[in-house]
């Protein structure tokens, strides 16, 4: 794979990331779903064991 592949994949992947958050969250909120956000700790807990940086 060259660079440039390689940047745009990165590229689409972290916008698509960003989107699903968002419509995530725009979706919770407008149906009040406020425990939602609980998720966001257990998403932060398992990316944080994955990364061993």
């Amino acid at each position: 794979m060259s660079d440039k592949f390689i940047r745009h994949l990165v590229s689409f992947l972290g916008m698509s990331v960003c989107m699903l958050a968002w419509w995530s969250g725009y979706a919770s909120g407008k149906s009040g779903w406020w425990w939602t956000a609980l998720g966001v700790i257990v998403i932060y807990a398992v990316i944080y064991k994955l990364v061993e940086a």
